[in-house]
């Protein structure tokens, strides 16, 4: 899975645009931005995907001593 924060993948082209991905709010908390993307990853693969473009990471603050990150992207197909 190629992820990339910009609109673009350098050398690759982007043929088709399958969807956005993001985490959702649940009962688990993503608490580190590698759970937040693999999260993604995972959602994309579903939707047919081999790369996700546009992705954000944000942390906030849940507690005291506890960051919750939120993420998203879209799902795209390259060649």
């Amino acid at each position: 899975m190629i992820v990339s924060t910009t609109d673009t993948i350098p050398g690759k082209k982007i043929v088709s645009a399958v969807g956005t991905v993001h985490t959702k709010e649940g009962f688990f908390a993503i608490i580190s931005p590698e759970m937040a993307q693999r999260n993604l990853e995972k959602q994309a693969e579903k939707l047919g995907a081999n790369a996700i473009v546009g992705l954000k990471i944000e942390a906030k603050q849940r507690r005291s001593h506890v960051q919750k990150y939120s993420a998203y992207g879209t799902a795209v197909i390259v060649e």
